[in-house]
This record gives C-alpha cells, sequence and structure tokens, in this order.
C-alpha cells in the first residue's frame, strides 16, 4: 500500500498549455523539485495521464482550447489528481465553472509564480495526507476482515469500519490492493481452506464453513475459480 510520500520525492506534474512556453520556463526555474511533464497536445496528454503516475495537473485554458473537456477527463478518470487551472483569458463566469467541475485552484495572467507555487505545494501536500489517512483507513478494514473472515462479510459493514464511504472504500481498496474488495476476501478464505485440507479430520462441509463459505457448493466452486483444481483433488495431491 502507498505510504506517505515527501514533496522532494519529486512529485510529477503534467503541464498542458498551448502557446504556454513562457510560464512553463518561470515555472520550472521555482520548482526544481517537482518533475514537469510539458504535453500539449490532449490525445497525447490524456494518454500520458492514464498510463503513467500523475500527482498534479496544471491545465491551461484560452480562446481556442478551452479546459473544461479535459477538465472533466482527469476528474473522472482519477479523481484524486489535483487539477489546477492558469487562464490568460479568464473572467468570473469561468472561475465558477471549472471549480464547479472540480478545479483545486484557478490562476489569470498575469501570474504571480510565487502564489502558483503556494498553490501547487498545497495541494500536493493535501493530497499526500488523504493517501496517508486512505492507507490507515485500509489497514483498519484488512484487519476486521482478517478477524471476521468467518463470517458473512458486507462491504458497506467494512467500509464504516475503514471509516470511509462506500464508493470511496470500494474505490481505494482496489487500487490500494491491486484486486476488488470480494475477490480479496475470496482468496483469504480460500488460503485458509488449503491449510485445513491438510488434516483428514475435516468434511469438506465443514471447512467450507469454517474458511467463511455458507455452502460446500459454492466453496467447491471459488475453490476451483481460483486455485484451478477441485478441493478434493488438492487434498488428494498432498
Amino acid at each position: 500500500m502507498s505510504g506517505e510520500k515527501a514533496l522532494d520525492v519529486r512529485s510529477r506534474i503534467l503541464f498542458i498549455y498551448p502557446n504556454g512556453e513562457g510560464v512553463y520556463g518561470r515555472l520550472s526555474s521555482v520548482l526544481e523539485k517537482f518533475e514537469i511533464i510539458k504535453e500539449n497536445n490532449p490525445s497525447k496528454a490524456t494518454e500520458f495521464f492514464l498510463h503513467n503516475d500523475v500527482d498534479l495537473v496544471l491545465l491551461g485554458h484560452t480562446k481556442y482550447s478551452p479546459c473544461l473537456a479535459l477538465l472533466d477527463f482527469f476528474k473522472s478518470a482519477k479523481p484524486s489528481i489535483p487539477v489546477i487551472i492558469m487562464t490568460d483569458c479568464g473572467s468570473e463566469r469561468l472561475a465558477v465553472t471549472v471549480f464547479r467541475h472540480g478545479a483545486r485552484d484557478y490562476f489569470r495572467k498575469p501570474f504571480i509564480v510565487k502564489e502558483l507555487k503556494k498553490s501547487i505545494e498545497s495541494a500536493l501536500k493535501m493530497r499526500e495526507n488523504q493517501e496517508f489517512k486512505n492507507s490507515n483507513s485500509i489497514c483498519r478494514a484488512l484487519r476486521y476482515i482478517n478477524e471476521n473472515y468467518t463470517k458473512p462479510l458486507r462491504l458497506s459493514q467494512v467500509a464504516m469500519e475503514a471509516g470511509m464511504s462506500l464508493s470511496n472504500f470500494e474505490r481505494t481498496f482496489k487500487r490500494e490492493m491491486g484486486i476488488t474488495f470480494s475477490r480479496f476476501v475470496n482468496k483469504l478464505r480460500i488460503s485458509k481452506a488449503t491449510k485445513m485440507l491438510k488434516g483428514n479430520s475435516l468434511s469438506m462441509s465443514e471447512i467450507a464453513f469454517d474458511s467463511g463459505f455458507t455452502n460446500q457448493y459454492h466453496f467447491t466452486r471459488m475453490f476451483k475459480k481460483i486455485m484451478n483444481i477441485p478441493p478434493i483433488v488438492y487434498r488428494k495431491s498432498l
């Protein structure tokens, strides 16, 4: 699971601002501890965003290159990534709109680099703290799962134990653990079952119930799905 990341570990910023070479140059000189990826082509920018680790997006808005479509894409694809808008043709209406669409901050020319830098560092720090908080929440969830895997485990109950909303927990759990909640629980239960199968004292039905499954059929089906072999054949192979 991801832990707390200090800002001096070269957080990666995706910079998208057509004709913003001057701004890019000024920012690069004051943001030396960050890795700034400059990509003005929207298709290439979205492709990079999807397939690489990005900690923050600096998104430009111009008369010929409005930002809302990209802003919506970034916030829907990875909601936790902060997006800061920079514009040379801004208005109060635009500011209200981008904030409603999920922007973290908004800057209009002429840019004060010191203020922009402060906003970037603040956004990254807030995200870092949220990731640390999520990691602690997932740890609480894992502890609860390990203590209660023999009982019915409802996703809503585990999310509550983690102190997270259902949707946030489901999304965060998959990102942190690499698999869905239900698959994690089933793999844990099958792992426990393989240990019980090493002895001959318990029946298949007893092992199914003792490892958290409600019936032997479900246990057998899930065991074969995960281990690629039926439990009775697995026992004989031992």
